[in-house]
């Protein structure tokens, strides 16, 4: 394939081709790797299979799945495309038939006439992997879900049982309830401005819908909740289909606007609360509870929309904050406030104080400049007691990915767990890093080598208790 018109295909976003399997004994690790944990840490990511017509970072790309599964010590590494209907399709006719999200192409007669996937929009299934109510998910925002077995195997598309309808679209950040296991998520459509919020209980059977009125679609990536709330914002960002399939630009950015901030009774038996503000774009929440009257939300802002149609423009590396944002609920005042001038994407914190008071936040982070497409070099700890920031830098021109807090089992303190991401780090090759929580200025505890590359990706989880059936982890 020749990637070099496409920034975000250059360097470690560049793909590889190879399903691998590497074994305990093959894994070099540096440290010692904490035998508390048996699980997997998995992360989903864009690896395009076949030469692209046109790409658009980070809406794009063939789904792939990063997995280190853990068991007494011991770790074994996979790797596998999640099979979609598009990726199978392309592979029958050993080309591309699917354009890019920014560029949508028809699909050509031939493919359809032989059986082929004869949507124009291409299901990626490569944003974030999820595992709740006994299934395991790869996920992308514009379709169903795909299932997976635990070994990385595609079952298919999933319905929820016939809770999704042809045409809804799961959101790929739903947030799990530490205290009911409820999945909190949302539907949208392409052919609609209808935004829904779906509920499902624990064993993933759907308990109700939440619709959100909005007057056209917007670009609602994620959502965030608290005990008694759901919270999303509604920024000035319009995606058109019409115009993907002229060729033109089908990305809209209309910051007059202004911002709205939707919160949403997670009973589904009050009015929601709308509040205004000035225009802003945010990829994605770190967490948010309620003080009071108050709600106070953590989220990484960004000044516009960050993504376009043309490529080399810059807008992708546009400067991302870690913010405080404040809701007044008898007021409707809103404060927005910057808490760390360090760049930062990919939020997480411990999952077990999802949507609740907590203390330290994690998130990708970067130290430096970039040159056409940015990165981060860094994991960043985020302690909203102290008002700090620490980083622990890879190497300058190493690339790490979403920090997924893991909780140590023998404990409920946040700072007595681990963070773990996927590190790409020229002349040190790929690996698993494994930071302590309450202080990663210590470095990584545990280095766990790959042999191969790890391309940047999207989303991270740890999923306690999967293992490889009949594996060595």
């Amino acid at each position: 394939m020749d990637l070099s018109a496409f920034p975000y295909l250059q360097g470690n976003y560049a793909p590889v081709d190879e399903e691998r399997d590497v074994a305990n004994g093959e894994l070099r690790v540096e440290g010692e790797v904490p035998r508390q944990l048996t699980g997997a840490y998995m992360r989903d990511g864009a690896n395009v299979a076949f030469q692209p017509n046109h790409y658009v970072y980070p809406l794009d790309g063939d789904g792939m799945i990063h997995a280190m599964y853990f068991n007494d010590g011991r770790v074994h590494y996979r790797n596998r495309w999640v099979q979609t209907s598009h990726l199978q399709t392309e592979r029958k006719f050993g080309r591309t038939l699917y354009g890019s999200v920014g560029k949508l192409l028809e699909v050509p007669q031939e493919v359809v006439d032989a059986g082929g996937e004869p949507n124009p929009v291409r299901n990626t299934a490569n944003t974030n992997v999820l595992y709740h109510g006994g299934k395991l998910l790869a996920m992308w925002e514009g379709g169903f879900p795909h299932l997976l077995n635990n070994d990385l195997s595609t079952v298919g598309l999933y319905d929820y049982d016939g809770a999704l309808q042809p045409g809804d679209a799961l959101t790929a950040h739903p947030k799990v309830c530490p205290d009911t296991g409820q999945l909190i998520s949302c539907t949208q459509r392409w052919d609609s401005p209808a935004y829904n919020v779906q509920i499902f209980d624990r064993n993933a059977k759907h308990l109700r819908t939440i619709p959100v009125e909005f007057p056209r679609k917007g670009i609602i990536h994620d959502l965030q909740i608290t005990e008694n709330y759901v919270v999303i914002f509604y920024a000035p960002a319009f995606h058109s289909l019409e115009r993907a399939m002229r060729g033109e630009d089908p990305f809209l950015w209309e910051p007059e606007q202004g911002t709205r901030i939707v919160v949403i009774p997670r009973d589904g038996r009050s009015e929601n609360i709308v509040f205004e503000t000035d225009a802003f774009f945010s990829w994605h929440f770190c967490n948010g509870f309620e003080s009071g009257g108050l709600i106070v939300i953590d989220y990484i802002w960004i000044n516009s929309i960050p993504f376009t149609q043309a490529q080399g423009t810059g807008v992708e590396k546009q400067p991302r904050r870690m913010f405080r944002m404040t809701l007044d609920l008898a007021s409707k005042a809103v404060t927005n406030e910057q808490f760390s001038d360090i760049f930062s994407e990919f939020s997480r914190v411990d999952e077990r104080r999802m949507g609740k008071h907590y203390r330290y936040a994690f998130a990708a982070s970067s130290n430096r400049d970039w040159g056409d497409a940015h990165g981060y070099n860094c994991t960043g700890q985020f302690d909203f007691e102290r008002g700090s920031t620490q980083l622990w830098e890879y190497g300058p021109e190493a690339n790490a990915g979403e920090p997924v807090h893991v909780p140590n089992p023998d404990s409920e303190r946040e700072e007595d767990g681990w963070v773990m991401c996927f590190v790409h780090n020229p002349g040190e090759g790929a690996f698993l890093s494994v930071l302590s929580a309450g202080d990663v200025s210590r470095g990584p505890v545990a280095k766990i080598h790959i042999p191969g590359r790890v391309p940047n990706g999207f989303h991270a989880n740890w999923m306690p208790g999967v293992t490889l059936r009949g594996g060595s982890a």
